[in-house]
């Protein structure tokens, strides 16, 4: 290789290394900003898994307000139809407790979104492929998580293009419980912000541990925790969070007592 063809490949690695820390430093003295309160209504988007994943949401979502999350999209992995039933099951619950205070209003309209309700809102499930089934080779699952990955990015594009919030807008925060799918939605959302395709003030992340994790975080825990990304990361025993905490300064983890139930 020539002089100035190495220099040439040295001057754009320097480019590209500085502008990839020069970006991070900004997006990380952003995040330790404390955000303005939200007044108006947000647009939620909740990661279902599968089995005692799904339940545990279901359970969390019990007491959530269409008024004040008036967009609420559910990503789902291939296959997963318990999830998906589910998914409309807690809807048919939000629709019926609104209705029942607020009698005589006009049942809204279903579209290919989901359900279209002036009163109500917009609910609409997404469905990626799964990151990796069972039994799958190994040797493959770099295939399928970048498969994955791509479907996320186009899941969280397309419902800002659906938003009844406010149209072009990402979903305000990410909820998920720990399914392996929600890391890879995570990743998604969080190279979206980096390349700014996203604005930072979205895609806030709310993670909750299951309430099965009583001594060790799960795998889906352990890589978030470690990657530093989620805005409120809970845990549901006491012991728990003490662990996690330890005696540091800085609070690792929050614990607000059990959460499903």
């Amino acid at each position: 290789m020539s002089l100035p063809a190495l220099r040439l490949i040295t001057s754009a690695l320097f480019l590209i290394i500085t502008t990839i820390f020069l970006r991070a430093t900004y997006i990380l003295s952003r995040r330790q900003q404390k955000p303005s309160p939200k007044t108006g209504p947000s647009h939620i988007l909740i990661v279902l898994g599968s089995g005692g994943h799904t339940a545990e949401m279901m359970s969390l979502l019990r007491d959530l307000d269409p008024k004040r999350y008036f967009h609420r999209t559910y990503i789902v992995s291939s296959g997963d139809n318990f999830s998906q039933n589910k998914a409309g099951e807690v809807e048919r619950t939000i629709q019926t407790k609104f209705r029942s205070e607020t009698k005589g209003k006009e049942k809204g309209r279903v579209s290919e979104e989901g359900m279209v309700d002036s009163e109500t809102g917009i609910w609409e499930v997404r469905v990626v492929p799964r990151a990796r089934k069972i039994h799958q080779p190994l040797f493959t699952t770099p295939l399928s998580s970048l498969w994955c990955l791509l479907n996320c990015f186009y899941a969280l594009y397309g419902s800002s293009r659906s938003s009844k919030v406010a149209k072009g807008q990402y979903p305000d925060v990410i909820v998920t419980n720990g399914p392996a799918t929600a890391v890879i939605v995570i990743l998604s959302a969080k190279v979206l912000q980096f390349f700014g395709v996203a604005p930072l003030e979205k895609l806030k992340i709310v993670y909750v541990e299951s309430w099965a994790r009583v001594r060790s975080l799960s795998l889906s825990g352990r890589i978030l925790l470690g990657w530093g990304v989620c805005d409120r990361f809970l845990v549901q025993w006491e012991g728990l969070a003490r662990r996690l905490n330890g005696n540091g300064t800085r609070k690792r983890v929050d614990w607000e007592g059990f959460l499903v139930g």
